[in-house]
C-alpha cells in the first residue's frame, strides 16, 4: 500500500516559489520551446489526433514570455526542435550574462506513428541535458512513462496504487496482456495522448464484439495502441502536486463536462476539451476527509513512482463509496487560465499571472539543490 504521509502545501511555501523566481530573475534566462505550425501541417495522419487543435495558442506562449519579462527574466520562444537544436550548436539559446538557463518544454506531446512520436518531451529533456541546460519539467523517463496508460497502470498495480483494470490493444500485435470479458463496462482512449483522444459514446459501454470492432477501428484511425480501462462510475478529480525538493499536495479540483453527463456516464470527450467554457471545474470540499487523504496519498505516491519533478497532475475516478482510482497523469499539466491547475491555484490565493513564476520557482528550486 502506499505509504507516503500526505503533505498539503502551505501558501507560505507557494509564494516563496513565486519569490524565488524573482529573486534569481536577472541571473535567469527561459526558452519556450512550442511546436512548428508548418511543420505540424505537414503530417496530414496528425489530423486524426487532433494534434493542431492541441498545440499552445499564440496568446498563451506571449502571456507566459510576457510574465518572465516583466520581472526580468531574458525569454524567448523558438518553435519546433530543430530551432532549438540549431540555436544551441551556434550558442546563441540563451544570453552570455544568465548563470541558470531553463528550457521550459510547451510542445504537444504523443502523434499518430507516421508523425511526431508519442515520446516527444523526452526529446526536450534529452537536448536539454545534452547541451548542459535545465529542463523545467520531469526528465527523459518520467516524460515517456507518463505518456504511456497502459505501462503505468502496470506499475501501479504493483505497487499496490489502486486503477482500474487495463488492457490494451495494437494493430500489429492484437491484445497484449489479454481483453476484458464480455459485459465488462470499458471506456477506450488513445495511449499516449491527453485531451481524450478516442472517447466518445461509441467507445464507452459493455465490451462486446461489437465494441472490440470498434476499438481495432480506432486503432487505426489515431495510429497507436488503444488503452482500455474499466470504466469507473463516479467523480473525476485531479490532484496538483509541486515538488520545491518536497512533493506536496497544492490541492483538488472535479472536472465535468459544461454539457452535463454523456448518455452512456459522466466523463470527458474531446470537445469537452476543445470547445470553450467545455470543462467545468469545481472545489471537492464535499469530500470526506478519509477520501481527500487517500487521494492525496495515491497522487505523492505516483508522483514518486514516475520519477515525477517540479508539478505533476494525477487523475482520478472515485466512486460513492469512497474508492479512488488513477486514470492518467500529467507530468507537463496544462496551465492556461482555464486548466485545473489555474483553478487549484487560484483557490489557494495564486493569483493567475503568478501562475509561471511559481512552476518556474519549483523548477529552480530543484536546479539550484544540485
Amino acid at each position: 500500500m502506499p505509504s507516503t504521509v500526505p503533505r498539503w502545501a502551505t501558501v507560505a511555501e507557494l509564494q516563496a516559489l513565486i519569490d524565488l523566481t524573482i529573486e534569481q530573475a536577472h541571473s535567469t534566462a527561459i526558452l519556450i520551446i512550442a511546436d512548428d505550425t508548418a511543420a505540424a501541417d505537414r503530417m496530414s495522419s496528425l489530423k486524426s489526433v487532433r494534434f493542431q487543435e492541441r498545440m499552445i495558442s499564440d496568446t498563451e506562449l506571449n502571456f507566459l514570455a510576457g510574465t518572465f519579462q516583466r520581472c526580468g527574466i531574458a525569454c524567448q520562444t523558438v518553435f519546433g526542435f530543430e530551432r532549438f537544436m540549431q540555436l544551441a550548436l551556434e550558442g546563441k539559446a540563451f544570453p552570455a550574462r544568465a548563470s541558470t538557463t531553463v528550457v521550459l518544454d510547451k510542445t504537444e506531446g504523443g502523434g499518430h506513428r507516421d508523425g511526431f512520436g508519442p515520446a516527444r518531451r523526452s526529446m526536450g529533456a534529452l537536448l536539454a541535458r545534452l547541451f548542459g541546460y535545465h529542463y523545467g519539467h520531469a526528465d527523459a523517463y518520467s516524460a515517456a512513462i507518463t505518456r504511456h496508460k497502459h505501462h503505468q497502470s502496470m506499475l501501479m498495480r504493483q505497487a499496490k496504487i489502486g486503477v482500474p483494470d487495463t488492457w490494451s490493444y495494437d494493430s500489429k500485435h492484437g491484445w497484449i496482456t489479454g481483453k476484458p470479458k464480455p459485459g465488462k463496462k470499458v471506456i477506450c482512449k488513445s495511449t499516449y495522448e491527453a485531451w481524450s483522444i478516442g472517447v466518445s459514446e461509441s467507445t464507452v459501454g459493455p465490451f462486446d464484439e461489437a465494441m472490440e470492432r470498434r476499438i481495432a477501428d480506432l486503432a487505426d484511425d489515431i495510429g497507436q495502441p488503444v488503452c482500455v480501462q474499466e470504466f469507473i462510475e463516479g467523480r473525476e478529480i485531479y490532484a496538483l502536486v509541486v515538488d520545491n525538493g518536497t512533493p506536496m499536495m497544492v490541492g483538488l479540483a472535479e472536472a465535468s463536462s459544461s454539457n452535463g453527463p454523456k448518455s452512456n456516464g459522466s466523463y470527458l470527450v474531446f470537445d469537452d476539451h476543445y470547445r470553450p467554457g467545455g470543462i467545468v471545474y469545481s472545489d471537492c470540499d464535499d469530500l470526506p476527509e478519509k477520501t481527500r487523504s487517500a487521494i492525496a496519498d495515491n497522487a505523492l505516491s505516483t508522483f514518486a513512482l514516475m520519477a515525477m519533478s517540479n508539478v505533476g497532475r494525477v487523475d482520478f475516478r472515485v466512486t460513492s463509496a469512497g474508492k479512488a482510482y488513477v486514470i492518467d497523469i500529467a507530468d507537463n499539466p496544462g496551465t492556461s487560465e482555464a486548466s485545473s491547475l489555474a483553478h487549484i491555484l487560484k483557490k489557494r490565493g495564486i493569483a493567475f499571472e503568478n501562475t509561471p513564476l511559481l512552476l518556474i520557482g519549483a523548477s529552480l528550486s530543484q536546479e539550484l539543490r544540485r
